[in-house]
């Protein structure tokens, strides 16, 4: 027989209940603070179920079953359904539920401690003089700051010289402080970043940036955050250089294009993709790319006189040769595709079915007919991401499922065509035409595993261009459209890995040495273990 008490019954904490009670011993051991009843009663049952449970594992007899139900971890009930699955009535689908979306980690918040200084445990109370002061939990309050983005801190030195030799001595600045950059650097790495992630990120121009500051009583002038912001760039850049090599092996693209402005760019002469003629061009783009490598989506842009397709060729030029075809995945633009490699090359959906859209208000009826029929489509895109398909899975799914819904929709086109009442050149002909056309291009999902349904993933990025196009309207000059799509590029890539950019930017700044060295080792989705 055992010595030990029988264990009291199994209280069932969640996680959170289970944290706040780790966290309430945590403070009642910093703070020396006297446990609530409850609190101890959870204790002595958690110390009891463990003796209990210590003496049980020295039988040999007990099963993994007894084990779990002795730690809490599964109900008491002896009833079938609980014990098992199979009871659970035949042909009666398991219902999946959706996986809440996973939320960013928080650092958490700055703690400073206030000593009640007047008075001390052990002293009789000054209110009743009756009882003794013991320590108790703390009072909290959680209060956030605002302040300027930029501030001054003048760091003053003591020197001594030398009357006889003159030789100066002058006391060492701390570790904190030379890590926000060199001794003899007026605007700190952190400072860098925040004007870049403002600039490029956020789209507030630098005279806005330099407006803001003005009206804060610190002021930064345009050109400087500007000058500032091409020192960032410098240090990034060999980490760009490396993606680019990255990006040409990819498995997958998404590739699109936006008008943009550079005031001092002149006409160029460019050699024409397919007839290799020399062409005075003038049309200038800010080209993005999206490389899938290795399992990290890598984001690139371009600006200049050029459009998208001659930015993928750039890339699948220094691509090895003995690789398979990647897929790639645009608009139907004809200078979308690329002419140094083969590609499988996919259709944007969300084009195709925008070309009805646009002639909704002229054939409400038919229109209306095939966007019910797409919106099946992605309807079965979404339960391939719920149901977390493999790509093998994902393809025949799709071939189950959406292919024969786009035969439907092709199939009505082509008899609509043909019918008396049919106009080819009007604009539900042209949409029915369109997606003819592309037909092979639009189904690529339905054929090639790990092809995409949509380009809408880089049109959501390509806003990021766009919000700076808007705000500052043009680039000065070539070299100021290269430091965006250098720092742009870094800020997009750095957040589909999702890691916080703005550490990620001070840390390539820190270690600007080692970046040029080995730029692959400060990826951003590898470069802390470069600080451990």
């Amino acid at each position: 027989m055992s010595n030990h008490p029988a264990p009291a019954d199994i209280i069932e904490l969640s996680t959170e209940e289970l944290d706040a009670l780790i966290v309430r011993l945590q403070e009642a051991i910093d703070y020396d603070l006297a446990l609530s009843a409850d609190d101890v009663r959870l204790l002595l049952n958690a110390v009891i179920t463990l003796a209990s449970m210590q003496e049980r594992l020295s039988d040999k007899d007990i099963t993994l079953h007894k084990l779990r139900k002795l730690l809490g971890m599964v109900k008491s009930s002896e009833k079938l359904s609980d014990l098992t699955d199979e009871a659970k009535p035949v042909g009666k689908p398991k219902i999946k539920r959706k996986k809440k979306p996973k939320e960013k980690k928080r650092p958490p918040p700055t703690q400073i401690f206030h000593p009640l200084e007047t008075l001390n445990k052990g002293e009789l109370c000054p209110e009743c003089a009756i009882g003794k002061l013991y320590k108790y939990e703390p009072a909290q309050l959680l209060r956030i700051t605002g302040h300027s983005p930029f501030s001054a801190v003048l760091h003053l030195s003591e020197r001594i010289r030398c009357n006889a030799c003159g030789q100066l001595f002058t006391a060492p600045l701390a570790d904190e402080i030379l890590a926000d950059g060199s001794n003899n650097q007026k605007y700190g790495y952190s400072a860098r970043s925040l004007m870049a992630l403002s600039k490029y990120f956020s789209g507030a121009p630098f005279y806005r940036q330099e407006s803001l500051q003005d009206i804060l009583g610190f002021s930064i002038t345009a050109s400087t955050i500007f000058d500032q912001c091409e020192y960032l760039a410098n240090d990034l850049h060999p980490v760009v250089i490396f993606m680019k090599g990255m990006s040409a092996d990819a498995v997958h693209f998404h590739l699109d294009d936006t008008t943009h402005r550079i005031l001092e760019q002149e006409s160029i002469e460019k050699r024409n993709r397919k007839s290799g003629k020399l062409e005075k061009r003038t049309g200038l783009y800010a080209s993005g790319i999206i490389a899938t490598v290795n399992g990290y989506d890598i984001v690139l842009f371009q600006t200049n006189i050029g459009h998208a397709g001659e930015f993928i060729d750039e890339l699948l030029s220094q691509r090895q040769a003995d690789l398979p075809p990647p897929i790639l995945m645009s608009d139907a633009l004809s200078s979308n595709s690329p002419t140094v490699v083969p590609v499988l090359h996919g259709c944007c959906n969300a084009h195709g079915r925008r070309q009805y859209v646009d002639v909704i208000a002229q054939f409400p009826e038919q229109v209306e007919w095939v966007l019910e029929r797409y919106k099946l489509i992605w309807e079965h895109e979404s339960e391939t991401v719920k149901e977390e398909m493999t790509p093998t899975k994902r393809l025949a799914y799709h071939k189950a499922h959406s292919l024969p819904v786009m035969n439907e929709i092709r199939d009505w086109g082509a008899g609509y065509s043909a019918s008396d009442t049919a106009e080819n050149n009007s604009g539900l002909g042209k949409a029915i035409a369109y997606f003819d056309r592309h037909f092979q291009r639009l189904t690529l999902f339905c054929q090639v595993e790990g092809a995409k349904l949509d380009n809408n993933y880089m049109e959501a990025i390509l806003k990021l261009i766009v919000r700076n196009r808007k705000n500052a309207y043009f680039y000065k000059t070539l070299a100021g459209a290269a430091i965006s799509d250098t720092i742009t590029s870094c800020i997009a890539t750095a957040a589909q890995a999702n890691i916080n950019v703005f550490d990620y930017f001070n840390a390539i700044q820190r270690n600007q040495a080692e970046v040029k060295t080995n730029p692959g080792a400060w990826l951003p989705w590898n470069y802390t273990e470069q600080l451990s």
